[in-house]
C-alpha cells in the first residue's frame, strides 16, 4: 500500500490554495428580515436557512472562519462520555482529555461551568450567547447520555426559552430519545436540530429505523467516522435535511475510501437529499492510493473534491422569530 503525505503542494484534490480566506464579502438585509451572506468559497462548514414560514432546514455552504465564529456558538453543559460503538474507538474527547492531563476519567460525565450558558447574561443584561446563534450542543459528550438524565430537563427548558437560537446536537444514542423528551415536545421544537450518527452498516441498520420514526422537526444523518461502504438509501427522503460524511482523525485513525463517499453521494442524489463531504480524515484512499492528511488540511481537501449536492442560498436569522418572555433565569 502506497502512502503519501498531503501538503499544500501535493494535494488529493489539487486546484485551490489550502489557505483559508478570512474575509466576508458582504451582508445584505432583505425586506423580510432575512440576512444573506455573500461568502468566499474557501472554507466549509454548516449553516441554516430560516425561510419566511419560520421553518428551519439544515444545509451546508461555504463560510469563512470569521463568519464561523460570528454565526456559531458552543455549549457543553456536561463533559465525558462512555463508548458505545466502533465509531467511538478513537474519540477526540478522550484524546483531548489525555493531552491536557485531565484528572477525571473521560468516561465519567460531569456538569461543566458552562451548564447555564444559554441563559447567562453579561453586565449589560444581554445574553452571552446573542440572538441568532447556531449553538453546537454537547459536543464533548452525548446529549442523550444516561448519566446526564438528571440534568437534561433543565437543558430542554433553556432551549425552549432561547427560541431566538438554534440548538444542534449529534447522538449515537437515538434509541434513548423518546424517554428523554420534554412533555411539551410534540413534533419537535422548531429551534432544535438532531443528527443521528452512524459509522458502519450495522449501526445504520440499528439506529436509522428508530430515527426515521421519531418526532423531530429537523433531522440530519451524520456518517462519521465512515468506516466502510454503506447503503442508507432506504432511510433517505424529504424528512432528512442533510447527510454529512467525514473520515476519522487523530492517532490510529482508520482509513476512509473516496469510493465509499461517492457511493453515498449517489444514494443522496437519487433521493434528492442534500449531501455534504465534510472532511477527509487522517488516512484517505483515492484511486487506490492512501494519503496521510494533516489535520489542518482535512476540511479544505474535502471541500476541494467539489462533490456537495443540494447547496443553495442559505440564510441566518437576524433576530428571533419567536419573542421569548422573561423567566426566572438571570
Amino acid at each position: 500500500m502506497q502512502l503519501s503525505y498531503v501538503c499544500p503542494e501535493k494535494a488529493v484534490f489539487p486546484g485551490q490554495t489550502s489557505d483559508i480566506v478570512r474575509l466576508v464579502r458582504g451582508i445584505t438585509v432583505l425586506a423580510d428580515e432575512r440576512v444573506v451572506l455573500t461568502l468566499p468559497n474557501e472554507c466549509f462548514c454548516l449553516t441554516f436557512w430560516i425561510c419566511k414560514a419560520k421553518s428551519v432546514c439544515l444545509r451546508s455552504r461555504t463560510l469563512t472562519m470569521a463568519e464561523e465564529w460570528s454565526i456559531f456558538a458552543d455549549w457543553n453543559p456536561w463533559h465525558g462520555c462512555t463508548k458505545v460503538s466502533p465509531g467511538c474507538r478513537f474519540c477526540y474527547v478522550y484524546r483531548q482529555d489525555e493531552m491536557y492531563g485531565s484528572e477525571i476519567a473521560s468516561n465519567l460525565a460531569r456538569k461543566t461551568a458552562a451548564f447555564n450558558l444559554p441563559v447567562k447574561r453579561k453586565r449589560d443584561k444581554t445574553f452571552k450567547i446573542p440572538s441568532g446563534k447556531i449553538v453546537f450542543t454537547c459536543f464533548t459528550s452525548d446529549f442523550l447520555l444516561e448519566d446526564a438524565d438528571p440534568w437534561r430537563p433543565e437543558c430542554w427548558e433553556m432551549m425552549r426559552f432561547r427560541s431566538d437560537c438554534m440548538f444542534y446536537f449529534f447522538t449515537k444514542r437515538i434509541d434513548r430519545l423518546e424517554r428523554c423528551l420534554p412533555p411539551d415536545w410534540g413534533d419537535g421544537y422548531e429551534n432544535v436540530i438532531i443528527g443521528c450518527t452512524v459509522e458502519n452498516q450495522a449501526m445504520a441498520e440499528r439506529r436509522l429505523p428508530i430515527f426515521k420514526e421519531l418526532p423531530i422537526r429537523h433531522k440530519s444523518i451524520i456518517v462519521a467516522p465512515m468506516l466502510e461502504r454503506m447503503d442508507i438509501s432506504r432511510w433517505l427522503d424529504d424528512t432528512i435535511e442533510e447527510v454529512s460524511v467525514s473520515g476519522e482523525s487523530g492517532v490510529g485513525a482508520r482509513p476512509c475510501d473516496f469510493d465509499w463517499i461517492l457511493n453515498l453521494r449517489s444514494q443522496c442524489v437519487a433521493k434528492e437529499v442534500p449531501f455534504r463531504f465534510h472532511q477527509t480524515g487522517a488516512y484517505f484512499i483515492k484511486d487506490g492510493r492512501t494519503y496521510r492528511i494533516h489535520r489542518r488540511h482535512q476540511l479544505s481537501q474535502a471541500h476541494k473534491a467539489n462533490i456537495d449536492y443540494g447547496i443553495k442560498e442559505y440564510y441566518v436569522p437576524e433576530k428571533p422569530w419567536n419573542l421569548w418572555a422573561e423567566s426566572d433565569y438571570r
